[in-house]
């Protein structure tokens, strides 16, 4: 009896350890911009995407502009495949032409900014420079949900507007 009962014991006690055990803490999302459309060459046979270095990481950034509007902060459980900079580097590198012009874009800014609790929008400011121009542009783009998921869906939007308007821009000669 006493045999049985040190048994029980023990066991009730093994199994108990196991849910002491801390939890692996859940790996963070990876997110890109999604699948480029095809469209026609862009105007560019060469292009550079240069950032800050505190925009040359994988985190996911935003700001609350009603609380703390100098912290720059990032979601913990969501991230970028690769940086911001990289990823349009590699957008704007899609469907480049043979005989255009050399493009060089500074990325300024690319956070979500809460301007109030539950309210929310994404923005990229870039610098474009040719041999010829440079111009700077800024996308705004409303976020569906006050959350990582909604500024990962808004800035691949604004993205693609980025490079629409980009392939649009006419440097001057």
């Amino acid at each position: 009896m006493m045999r049985r009962l040190s048994w029980t014991l023990m066991l009730s006690l093994a199994t108990s350890a196991c849910s002491l055990l801390p939890e692996r803490p859940p790996q963070p999302a990876q997110h890109d911009f999604g699948a480029a459309g095809a469209a026609a060459p862009a105007p560019w046979s060469s292009v550079d995407v240069d950032a800050p270095e505190w925009l040359r990481n994988d985190r996911l950034q935003y700001r609350l502009l009603y609380a703390k509007p100098t912290e720059l902060r990032s979601y913990t459980l969501d991230r970028w495949i690769a940086p911001p900079s990289e990823l349009l580097e590699q957008r704007l590198k899609a469907g480049r032409s043979a005989n255009g012009y050399r493009l060089h874009i500074e990325l300024q800014a690319f956070e979500q900014v809460f301007e109030r609790p539950g309210s929310s929008h994404v923005m990229i400011r870039l610098r474009a420079e040719t041999p010829a121009d440079t111009e700077t542009f800024q996308f705004d783009q409303p976020t569906a949900s006050p959350d990582a998921a909604g500024a990962v869906q808004a800035f691949a939007q604004a993205v693609d507007r980025a490079v629409a308007q980009l392939r649009a821009w006419r440097p001057a000669n």
